[in-house]
């Protein structure tokens, strides 16, 4: 799809292309050290393991050496991405999911992240916010914004993201509370007994996974960034403060 867009912005001399990328592109994954408070200049090596981060990084690096191409009116196309982080809204799934399974369990909140962890959450106004504001500079100064990269942030709390959540919905349900650490080798033991009663039912029954190693690992591992480029660049700030949103 994103190679199809590029297509169409050469053939028909669509100038400035900006991609809405994910920091799922560049982690975390477990193939290297976690990243803490890291920005977008921060080496982290190690392959993506998720099909989505997977996708997202290749249509990323499309995008960027795509930057510079000619147009089929002998313009130039001015390129560059912006990586969201988890998108929270007034509708949104992820956190709706987590509230349903808290009242299943009679308002208990458990939480896997390991309590060393630090992760960054944004709002969907913000980065809806970003992306107006990055269009408009990438057209009033392509040479300073072409072939970018931003992540996408707000002032939320440099905060535990299981916290975070928490707070979030103890805000709508005070009765929300919150539960106890799940271990990791729990998680991986069911994930592994879920397998078995998958591979055991197949002839019969494919039940779906309710998780993999591969997320549990992207889960537990810490990654979050800390980084001014957005507002030095085109004067990114955050439209709606953290208690706003």
């Amino acid at each position: 799809g994103t190679e199809n867009v590029l297509w169409a912005c050469c053939v028909l001399s669509i100038p400035y292309l900006l991609y809405t990328s994910s920091i799922a592109a560049v982690g975390p994954n477990t193939s290297c050290e976690p990243l803490l408070r890291g920005n977008e200049d921060a080496q982290y090596s190690g392959e993506v393991e998720l099909p989505y981060g997977k996708t997202k990084a290749m249509a990323e690096k499309m995008v960027l050496e795509a930057n510079g191409e000619k147009l089929s009116d002998g313009g130039t196309l001015r390129t560059c991405v912006l990586r969201a982080n988890t998108v929270h809204g007034e509708k949104a799934a992820f956190l709706q999911e987590l509230y349903l399974l808290a009242r299943a369990r009679k308002g208990v909140l458990n939480y896997l992240e390991p309590e060393s962890s630090e992760r960054n959450l944004t709002y969907v106004g913000n980065v809806a916010w970003m992306h107006v504001l990055a269009a408009r500079h990438l057209q009033l100064q392509p040479d300073l914004l072409a072939g970018q990269g931003y992540y996408c942030h707000n002032d939320t709390p440099s905060r535990k993201g299981f916290l975070v959540r928490h707070q979030l919905l103890s805000r709508a349900d005070p009765s929300v509370r919150l539960g106890s650490h799940i271990p990791y080798w729990k998680m991986w033991l069911m994930i592994q007994l879920h397998r078995i009663i998958r591979a055991v039912l197949s002839p019969f029954w494919r039940p779906q996974p309710f998780l993999s190693v591969a997320l549990l690992n992207t889960i537990v591992t810490t990654f979050s960034f800390e980084t001014d480029k957005a507002s030095r660049h085109f004067g990114y700030k955050p439209l709606f403060t953290w208690q706003e949103s």
